[in-house]
């Protein structure tokens, strides 16, 4: 995808699973970057419908895209949670684990899509094995026109 414009609008949804049993459901939000490119490399800032009037710093995002790839990495202000009842929560004593998405340009569609990964936590073992527990999801995003 060549890139023309300097300053951009991009939008699509990602998806998680709330809780941890196989009956329950994916949630999916709506979220939208406002980027800034630099040649295949890009920076700028994210809401989500989720979390859109929660923070008041801003979500940050970076990352590239390579002909049919892009990468990117998104960045809370601080650590935010769903608690039991489902009410958001932030923690500004905690950083927000990095969010990194991948995904691939279809050509017919007009859209990325692809997964997003997060590592919620990570516990040493031993000296060689260690134990991640991982958040995942997939997203669609595309280039507002």
């Amino acid at each position: 995808m060549k890139i023309v414009d300097n300053k951009q609008t991009w939008k699509g949804f990602f998806t998680y699973l709330e809780g941890y049993e196989i009956i329950d459901s994916y949630i999916k939000v709506e979220f939208e970057m406002d980027l800034t490119f630099d040649d295949n490399s890009f920076s700028g800032t994210s809401t989500n419908s989720e979390s859109e009037n929660i923070f008041v710093e801003p979500i940050l995002v970076k990352g590239f895209i390579d002909d049919d790839m892009i990468s990117f990495v998104i960045n809370y202000p601080c650590y935010y949670y769903k608690d039991e009842d489902g009410t958001i929560k932030l923690d500004k004593n905690l950083q927000h684990p990095n969010i990194e998405y991948l995904g691939f340009y279809d050509q017919i569609e007009k859209k990325y899509s692809g997964t997003w990964e997060m590592i919620i936590s990570e516990e040493i073992i031993s000296a060689d094995v260690y134990m991640e527990e991982v958040a995942n999801g997939e997203f669609e995003i595309y280039r507002e026109k």
